[in-house]
């Protein structure tokens, strides 16, 4: 068998190390600490709950979006149509992994896509790369992609043997792919260290569409790629507690921009970790390693389910009649 490809072969070893074990913050995202309160008299039926929610110009069934994860490899492809498929049967949103790859090879495409459309559906590219801005069109075109999600992984990139840590004028890159894919919407996420609110002052009047604030307290890509080589290893060490928590991401992010869409992720592992996340001030929480896992053992849809009946029960037992009315109110 001919060796895959050094790019395509390190998206297949992120894809086996992102499951195992070694690879989370050794601190958590701060969302454990954030107790809601519950009323033993919801004053409405469970079923009158609601969690229709728009986003980016969607309806949404819940608040849910599917991380970027993978492509460009052969268990991608099936990673990414059970995904795809669990996206569409629940009415959530789903973002691709990164396109650099199918930018080089359009053969991939079928690693990328499958026939099931999410009512959301988002290309991915990383910020690093200085071409960002002119290719990001063409990859949105080749997804049928309704927008761009641009990932900030400085840690990883910095620690990856094979990294490129070039983000001197990653702003401009960015202010410059909203102006490209204008009306399109365009995301800017980290890869889970959390962003600063000057970070999302930045991003703000740059012009992106939404923030994903991907906060320390999930997978920690800087231990992944410390998995990988062992100098790299050394060097990552340092950083495994590294980073803004979930909880102070989404705090400081609404702060900074109070009209700006804020999607949670970065250790939120069920529905009362979304209703949590609503209630600092988040529009919609994004889910990575746990349905990463859940798509490997083909129960993708099975995973969004519960979550999706978690999160109505928890908006339920707070008092609330409707996902979007979770705010301040709702913390003990």
């Amino acid at each position: 068998m001919a060796a895959l490809p050094p790019s395509t072969a390190r998206k297949a070893e992120h894809l086996r190390l992102a499951t195992g074990p070694g690879v989370e913050h050794r601190t958590g995202g701060g969302l454990s600490a954030v107790r809601l309160r519950h009323r033993a008299l919801p004053g409405r039926d469970l079923d009158a709950v609601g969690l229709t929610t728009d986003l980016l110009g969607a309806r949404l069934a819940a608040p849910l979006v599917v991380s970027a994860m993978t492509g460009g490899t052969p268990e991608a492809e099936t990673v990414n149509r059970r995904l795809a498929r669990a996206a569409a049967e629940h009415g959530i949103a789903l973002v691709l992994g990164s396109g650099r790859a199918l930018l080089g090879d359009p053969d991939l495409l079928r690693t990328y896509r499958s026939s099931a459309r999410p009512p959301l559906l988002l290309a991915n590219l990383g910020a690093a790369s200085r071409s960002t801005s002119w290719t990001a069109p063409r990859l949105v075109d080749l997804l049928g992609a309704d927008g761009l999600s641009i990932h900030l992984n400085p840690i990883q990139e910095a620690v990856q043997p094979e990294g490129q840590p070039h983000f001197g004028r990653v702003i401009e890159r960015v202010a410059a792919t909203v102006a490209r894919l204008a009306p399109l919407p365009v995301v800017v996420k980290e890869v889970g260290f959390g962003m600063d609110r000057a970070d999302v002052a930045e991003l703000r009047d740059a012009g992106v569409a939404a923030i994903d604030v991907a906060g320390a307290g999930g997978t920690n890509w800087a231990l992944v790629e410390g998995l990988r080589d062992p100098a790299a290893g050394a060097v990552a060490e340092a950083f495994a507690d590294w980073g803004v928590p979930t909880a102070d991401a989404i705090t400081q992010a609404r702060a900074a921009a109070p009209a700006l869409p804020l999607v949670a992720s970065g250790g939120v592992r069920d529905g009362v970790d979304v209703a949590r996340c609503l209630a600092l001030g988040a529009n919609a929480a994004g889910f990575a390693r746990p349905l990463l896992i859940a798509a490997q053992q083909d129960r993708a849809g099975e995973a969004v389910a519960v979550l999706v009946r978690q999160l109505q029960i928890a908006t339920w037992a707070v008092g609330a009649a409707h996902c979007a009315d979770l705010g301040p109110e709702h913390v003990r």
